[in-house]
């Protein structure tokens, strides 16, 4: 198992998180959570619901304050420089993010635009490409069905060419075709160097796209190995419960 907490993977890594807790009203959501990704892996975050995943990912996005700890991003604390550290940041979540009387190619372009991305049309018809979503450029988003709009979440998330990907249940509404290639633009996005956090339920699917393999138990991170490192039949069976006799 990987040592969770080591100073230097916390200062040069891609994405890290120290030391951050969460509660709501008197409710302990996290605990002293610390995590490092670096550039180049991708790490899956399982957890059962209501373990804090979606809060601990909504933390690192910038879009929930932690109550203590940490967050940086490419070396951008989220505290004092959020702007700078979200601008480096992708994030595919449950609301696609995307506006549904634009057409799919537009709503790429714009969003290449609101972060300044100079070569955004190209950008886009890029993207389209990669997430087979060419036949559907001129259709409106609002028209699209749930898997369509789920590969133009994406494919938004990475317009401005982020160095980390927060992707939380990207695998939603998709069928095996569309899992396999929003695989193959995750493997691309790593191996260009880019950090991947991603919560999912279809363990053995993450497990095809990580390295690494995280486990929020109650708040806690009890489980932090390499996927080389388990038995991928167990903890695809039982996460948790390998989780627990690990630790």
């Amino acid at each position: 198992m990987h040592d969770m907490t080591p100073t230097d993977r916390l200062t040069s890594a891609a994405l890290s998180v120290s030391s951050v807790r969460k509660a709501f009203a008197t409710r302990p959501i996290l605990r002293k959570v610390d995590l490092a990704v670096p550039a180049g892996e991708a790490v899956c975050l399982c957890g059962a619901n209501g373990a804090g995943k979606s809060t601990l990912l909504r933390i690192v996005a910038g879009l929930l304050r932690p109550d203590t700890g940490r967050v940086a991003v490419d070396g951008f604390d989220m505290r004092h420089r959020p702007e700078a550290a979200r601008r480096q940041l992708g994030l595919i979540a449950h609301a696609s993010m995307v506006y549904p009387e634009l057409t799919v190619h537009e709503n790429l372009v714009f969003a290449a635009r609101l972060y300044g991305v100079s070569d955004g049309t190209e950008r886009g018809e890029e993207l389209l490409a990669d997430t087979g979503l060419i036949p559907f450029a001129y259709d409106r988003a609002g028209v699209l069905s749930r898997g369509l709009l789920q590969r133009l979440a994406i494919a938004r998330a990475l317009v401005h060419r982020p160095v980390v990907l927060l992707a939380d249940e990207p695998f939603t509404g998709l069928d095996a075709d569309a899992t396999d290639r929003l695989l193959a633009v995750f493997r691309r996005f790593v191996d260009a160097g880019g950090a991947l956090l991603m919560a999912t339920h279809d363990i053995r699917v993450g497990l095809v796209c990580c390295r690494r393999v995280v486990v929020l138990d109650r708040g806690i991170l009890i489980f932090d190995a390499g996927t080389d490192q388990i038995d991928a039949d167990r903890f695809a069976d039982d996460y948790l419960s390998y989780a627990r006799s690990m630790t």
